[in-house]
């Protein structure tokens, strides 16, 4: 099977796609209560005025909001409960991916972070993914670099296919290996600005043929080849994406929305486009550089 990644436009029109058949649908969310979140060091761009500045009360309160909006939506709330010392366990979008692979079925690819005080909590994903039944795969030792999951990772709604985000964090190598495990194809975004260092902060999967997308967080290639892979892009207002990360939204149905607050011109845009948007704040979160989708790894169980 040919597993060479989509990088252009054109490369996509020429390539043909393959449906995932029976896709196991989303079925809850692993998250992490941030009993020891903080601010300690600074890791991204977001975090250089907020070193030692969390309020531990409102986060707690945040979160819970988060879970209860996750829950409302029918999808069950799975717990990690980290040692003390990792200050970004709550951000569970980055020590794994939960997705599915070429014949659909649940599988976990484990993370490899690149922040040392990070690196631990991948361990703690595999623990619980396995007590979830779901099988989890490790990339090969052999394969240099930096890969850190559903952050730089995301799948394509109802297609056997991967966007992978190059720049800040993962490595063009470890997506391709990460591709060859799952069987999917990979289409490759790069992400030139420190301000979206994930993926997950620009673009986010609607539907099959929607995404919701920050358009000066990819070069004109990039732009290019979303336009040519998806009908309908709707565009994450900049200012409201470098202020509230208002891309860094969850559609785990292709209806509802989750997203961060205080992002009015995006959550209108999506409104227009049918989706049903709730806007849970996070203010404590943006502080450390991460929001709705950060604080989430979706659940595929098996069935």
């Amino acid at each position: 099977m040919n597993h060479s990644p989509i990088g252009t436009a054109d490369q996509w029109r020429a390539s043909p796609r393959r449906p995932t058949p029976d896709e196991v649908p989303v079925s809850g969310a692993l998250m992490c209560p941030p009993d020891h979140f903080d601010v300690i060091d600074i890791r991204n761009a977001h975090m250089s005025a907020h070193v030692g500045q969390i309020d531990e009360a409102a986060a707690r309160s945040q979160w819970n909001s988060l879970a209860d909006a996750i829950d409302a939506m029918g999808l069950d709330v799975h717990l990690l409960d980290p040692p003390k010392g990792l200050v970004d366990a709550v951000f569970t979008a980055n020590p794994s991916l939960v997705s599915v692979d070429d014949s659909g079925q649940p599988v976990a690819i484990i993370g490899r972070m690149d922040h040392p005080d990070r690196r631990p909590e991948s361990e703690l994903h595999r623990s619980r993914l396995l007590q979830l039944g779901i099988r989890c795969l490790d990339i090969e030792a052999g394969t240099a670099g930096v890969w850190e999951g559903n952050g730089d990772t995301l799948k394509h709604p109802g297609l056997s296919l991967l966007w992978c985000g190059v720049g800040m964090r993962s490595q063009l190598e470890c997506h391709l290996e990460v591709g060859r495990m799952t069987g999917h194809q990979l289409a490759i975004l790069h992400l030139p600005d420190p301000c979206f260092y994930h993926l997950d902060t620009a673009l986010a999967m609607l539907r099959e043929n929607c995404v919701a997308v920050v358009r000066s967080a990819f070069d004109p290639s990039g732009i290019e080849l979303l336009e040519s892979a998806f009908e309908q892009l709707v565009e994450v207002d900049e200012k409201e994406a470098r202020e509230k990360l208002a891309g860094n939204l969850w559609c785990p149905d292709g209806l509802h929305v989750l997203m961060p607050a205080g992002a009015p011109i995006t959550a209108g845009r999506l409104s227009k486009h049918g989706f049903d948007v709730t806007e849970i704040e996070t203010g404590e979160f943006l502080k450390s550089g991460g929001s709705v989708f950060c604080m989430r790894q979706e659940i595929r169980e098996p069935v």
